[in-house]
């Protein structure tokens, strides 16, 4: 019997993709942008992805949880559909490998300054491949464990109780702020991966509440999201804030255990579960979606190949300015998928619709 996703996997799929390297720098990208208060944008973007959620729930309504590719193949030519399926993918298999850069750059400046990125970042691609390769049943596995192995971390923001002051969080509201547009895409670029959603829909079951589980997942995201960035506003001054390149990773710079000296490194250690899987997922749609183009190559090897491009492709930016720089290219194109996408299937399944009714 082929095993099938439930409500439970879907949750931790999508909330362990949207959880990634954004929330090292988010505290900062919101008092950048927003200034005083400005966690109170993550309410914002919280409520568009859910109306996003809204937009993927109609297509798997009107679809009957059909595969996406399945519904474009049937409406449009494959010479326009295969040169949109490799943009797509492209777009994907570069956002696990930045994702991946970004990481690693991170935890060589927080931790191992003479190491070789690229080494770090081989092992970190290579384990990312040997879990997609298994298939997306193995990829739900691996994260129902590796959310555990994070989750432990949350009561430890309640040590900074005692350090919070309530002054910071004044009665200004989003002043000293600049480039409100910029800051609002920046902050949604934390929430994203939910969209890979609309690629699971041949492997839930027929009777998950799915979008109940999706939105319960973006709920879960946000409000971590929040917890964190709450503390960094009432820990940090503004200006402090606006400085500090990744708050949450000097954040840990501050707990103390009795046994054990410079324990953020290995708390930061800890994180790669979370962006493993956000590497793992986009790898997996890029290559789900390079196959339906190569039908007859095993999923292995396309996975292999799109991995090798995207590898090769992330040796070019070279610090961690550059990546970021890279990766907000590529945010463009997630961000229009994940709205455009939806849009545009409910137009073709509106339109196979229409004609059925009028035949």
């Amino acid at each position: 019997m082929k095993e099938k996703l439930g409500g439970f996997h879907v949750f931790i799929l999508i909330h362990m993709t949207q959880v990634g390297v954004g929330i090292f720098a988010l505290p900062r990208v919101a008092a950048e942008y927003f200034g005083y208060n400005g966690w109170l944008m993550l309410v914002v973007i919280a409520a568009i992805v859910a109306f996003n959620l809204y937009l993927i729930w109609l297509v798997w309504k009107m679809g009957k949880g059909e595969s996406i590719f399945v519904i474009f193949e049937n409406c449009l030519p494959k010479w326009m559909v295969y040169p949109f399926y490799m943009i797509i993918a492209l777009a994907w298999s570069l956002s696990g490998s930045l994702v991946a850069k970004e990481y690693v750059l991170i935890f060589q400046v927080t931790a191992f300054p003479t190491a070789n990125p690229m080494i770090f970042m081989f092992v970190l691609s290579l384990l990312a491949y040997l879990l997609i390769i298994k298939g997306i049943y193995a990829i739900v596995k691996a994260s129902t464990v590796f959310i555990f192995l994070v989750l432990w971390m949350a009561p430890l923001g309640a040590t900074f109780i005692n350090d919070l002051k309530l002054s910071r969080y004044t009665h200004y509201f989003l002043q000293e702020g600049k480039e409100h547009g910029m800051g609002l895409f920046n902050l949604y670029s934390s929430f994203l991966g939910y969209e890979l959603l609309l690629l699971l829909f041949p492997y839930i079951q027929a009777k998950t509440r799915l979008f109940t589980s999706a939105h319960l997942a973006n709920i879960f995201s946000f409000l971590m999201y929040l917890s964190v960035t709450l503390i960094c506003f009432g820990f940090y001054s503004l200006q402090q804030l606006k400085l500090i390149m990744f708050p949450c990773i000097d954040l840990l710079a501050y707990i103390r255990f009795p046994f054990i000296e410079r324990a953020e490194n290995g708390l930061f250690s800890f994180l790669v579960f979370r962006v493993l899987i956000t590497i793992v997922m986009y790898h997996w749609a890029a290559s789900l979606t390079v196959q339906r183009i190569f039908k007859n190559k095993k999923f292995a090897q396309v996975t292999l190949y799109t991995m090798a491009v995207t590898f090769v492709v992330s040796f070019m930016p070279g610090v961690l300015d550059e990546v970021g720089k890279w990766l907000s290219i590529v945010t463009y194109f997630d961000f229009a998928f994940a709205f455009g996408l939806p849009i545009f299937l409910i137009g073709i399944l509106s339109l196979q619709r229409w004609r059925q009714q009028h035949v």
